[in-house]
């Protein structure tokens, strides 16, 4: 038999986004919206890592968020490849087409998650 713990997580537990397309709006997970955004696009959009949740800790010298239970959301053939929570091309789409990029994502200069209309890519290729 297996037991799996972790410490105790002391503050308000908030969850920041998850595998299927939830993002929280409130500015306090804007770095961790971020932080996904930036995975998706580091790892040539073909990795998301979501459902974040946790604490913010504000007791030390620096803000610090610690983190439970994160997944992983892939690209690819292999379904589950990073697990149950994986859900692959489903999830990369939903939490793209939720994401709205904040002052974080502008600061890394991260391309916008929204995909353009047909027609103003259309507009945009003739100009």
């Amino acid at each position: 038999m297996w037991l799996a713990c972790r410490e105790y997580l002391k503050g308000k537990f908030t969850k920041f986004n998850s595998n299927n397309g939830y993002v929280n709006s409130e500015s306090l997970g804007e770095s961790l919206q971020a932080f996904s955004h930036w995975v998706y696009e580091y790892t040539n959009h073909s990795v998301i890592v979501c459902d974040l949740q946790g604490v913010l800790d504000l007791e030390g010298r620096r803000p610090i968020f610690r983190l439970t239970d994160p997944a992983i959301c892939s690209k690819g053939k292999s379904s589950h490849r990073y697990g149950k929570t994986d859900l692959g091309m489903r999830g990369i789409r939903r939490f793209c087409s939720n994401h709205i990029c904040n002052d974080v994502c502008k600061g890394l200069n991260l391309p916008s998650m929204r995909r353009k209309s047909p027609r103003a890519r259309h507009a945009a290729t003739n100009h």
